[in-house]
């Protein structure tokens, strides 16, 4: 038997020194009490004459040589153990002690059993000082967000006999009073018999990664409220036209929430964007942004304006592009209002100008040609007296001027005249404001009572009948008194109505036949009015220009393009209200007037 440590060789050499202070011990006892033949020393060493004594020291001898070696190879095997588990020992503890997250060890009570260096500085309990301690008290961990304790883990595995996650926002509190943002885990440690002898707890410091997630969250919380405050429609889509991004107005305007358009296609959440889709990938293939002002759609309450601006993502390798729709109709009307505005500012001096110029001669052609009539169809005695000074007869010279159509000459003279007049009339009403008696009044009567005034106009019905266009009244109850100026606001509607069912008479009905809807509604402070017929419809260019003084679409003598220029300006000047006009080419056309209901705001 070979002995490879020299703790178990050292053991048989002292069993072999034994064994050999045996035998000499024996020859010395013997020497010394049982020699009664007085041998010598020598001999007794080594009684060769005696073979039962050789055998009973050989015997004694081999008995302690055996039980040496079984002692001395036993003593080696233990030693060899305690060695290999000293090794395992050292070099668990250097695994243990080189892993970068914090260790703690804890028996089946979750007293501390061990920690790691990591675990120590974290903790700021040394190893001699935590183990032995509840866990508990070494790892003090709280919520981030309300500093309320956390259950301890430990205690959790204890229950589950599984693995425990710690919860998100955990912090530990070091036993110097620093706080560090913790993650990870616990487990048990099961022996043989498959119960929990300890568990194992792994943990590290994530306070840098929290602290960057955490300012990556606001940054995206932040750039997500500007994205959504802005009252732009923002899209975003990625090169095959699936939605990536939809902020707070795109979801007013559409119905759909930002959840439900992630990653669908463009064109289903968003239908009007399909003649875009060309356009937004043509920019994402060139890498240039386009844009498109004033494009037109027809929204509930009309024409409405949008700028389309599509802007490529060309960073970091990311194909897409951002849509931007900006709704631009009130910024449109507006301009168009001023731009009506200085129209009609600079006609003002013009009207004066000219009204009074014309207004004399008129007079005088007016007077004259009615003197002429009452000098030759009047029976006057002066009359009578001058022809008979002239020898003239003038019953023939009636006769004769009849024939002629002299009378009727003179008649259109003075419907001429007439007419003019009126025109020259609503060209004053632009130099200067008319004196302002305002009253309390009811729209709804004022509407009904124009709609009658229009029905039995002779003007009006020598070119249409006004009584076979089909009539909608939507009068909202909430409208009641409005203080304006009655005649004038009548005024407003009947040039409206009128307009309307000239309109309608050059239109070739189908199914339906011409109709108007009129609409009366409050709309806070300001009183609505909307009278929309089903007509023709006007094209941009007509609807641009269709307040503007002396422009008409009629024949010339049909029309002298003031009627909606005044109604313009009484809305406008007069009430301080507002007027404009929507339409869609074809199929309808909606006059809308805004005035204030209160003569304060008037």
């Amino acid at each position: 038997m070979v002995i490879k440590n020299s703790p178990g060789r050292s053991m048989l050499l002292v069993y072999i020194l034994f064994s050999a202070f045996l035998w000499v011990g024996d020859s010395i006892f013997d020497f010394l009490w049982f020699n009664a033949d007085s041998q010598d020393l020598g001999y007794l060493l080594f009684p060769y004459n005696n073979p039962h004594e050789i055998y009973l020291r050989c015997l004694m001898v081999s008995a302690v040589l055996l039980s040496g070696a079984v002692a001395s190879f036993l003593f080696g095997r233990a030693y060899r153990s305690e060695e290999a588990a000293r090794e395992s020992e050292e070099k668990l503890k250097t695994i243990f002690n080189s892993i970068g997250d914090a260790i703690i060890a804890t028996d089946a009570t979750g007293v501390v059993t061990r920690m790691n260096p990591v675990a120590e500085r974290l903790t700021g309990w040394s190893v001699d000082d935590a183990v032995g301690c509840p866990l508990s008290e070494v790892f003090k961990i709280i919520n981030a967000v309300t500093n309320h304790p956390c259950v301890n883990p430990v205690e959790k595995v204890l229950k589950s006999k599984g693995v425990v996650g710690l919860a998100n926002h955990t912090s530990l509190l070091s036993r110097s009073g620093e706080e560090f943002q913790i993650a990870d885990s616990a487990a048990p440690v099961f022996n043989q018999q498959g119960d929990i002898s300890g568990t194992v707890l792994v943990f590290r410091d994530v306070s840098e990664d929290y602290r960057q997630r955490e300012e990556l969250r606001r940054l995206r919380n932040y750039l997500s409220n500007i994205i959504d405050s802005m009252p732009s429609i923002l899209v975003g889509v990625d090169a095959e036209g699936h939605v990536t991004q939809w902020n707070m107005t795109a979801e007013k305007v559409t119905g759909i929430s930002s959840v439900d358009a992630q990653g669908k296609s463009l064109v289903s959440v968003f239908p009007r964007m399909a003649s875009e889709m060309d356009k937004v990938k043509e920019s994402i293939r060139s890498r240039q942004p386009r844009s498109e002002e004033r494009k037109t759609r027809q929204g509930e309450s009309g024409v409405c304006y949008e700028d389309v601006t599509i802007y490529p993502l060309i960073a970091n390798g990311v194909e897409g592009a951002v849509i931007q729709i900006d709704d631009v109709t009130e910024r449109c009307n507006m301009e168009q209002m001023m731009i009506q505005t200085e129209k009609m500012m600079s006609v003002g001096g013009l009207a004066a100008g000219m009204a009074h110029e014309i207004n004399n001669p008129l007079a005088a052609i007016a007077g004259n040609s009615q003197n002429i009539l009452n000098r030759i169809y009047k029976d006057l005695e002066k009359n009578r007296k001058t022809a008979s000074e002239c020898n003239v007869n003038l019953e023939n010279l009636r006769e004769y001027l009849s024939k002629r159509d002299i009378p009727k000459m003179l008649t259109g003279i003075s419907e001429s005249c007439n007419r003019a007049g009126t025109i020259v009339s609503n060209m004053l009403r632009f130099s200067r404001k008319s004196e302002r008696r305002f009253g309390l009044c009811n729209l709804a009567e004022l509407m009904n009572n124009t709609i009658d005034l229009a029905a039995n106009d002779y003007d009006l019905k020598r070119e249409y009948d006004f009584r076979k266009i089909e009539i909608i009244k939507e009068y909202s109850p909430d409208l009641s008194g409005v203080v304006c100026e009655e005649n004038e606001i009548q005024q407003v509607f009947l040039n409206l109505l009128k307009n309307g069912a000239q309109a309608m008479m050059e239109k070739e009905y189908v199914e339906d036949g011409p109709c108007f809807v009129l609409r009366l509604k409050r709309d806070g402070n300001m009183a609505v009015i909307e009278v929309e017929d089903n007509g023709p419809g006007m094209t941009d260019d007509v609807r641009k220009r269709v307040f503007e003084p002396f422009y008409s679409t009629k024949s010339v003598g049909h029309g002298t393009g003031l009627g909606l220029s005044v109604s313009y300006f009484i809305v406008t000047d007069q009430h301080n209200g507002f007027m404009e006009v929507n339409s869609v080419p074809g199929s309808w056309t909606r006059f809308g007037i805004k005035i204030p209901i209160s003569e304060q705001e008037a």
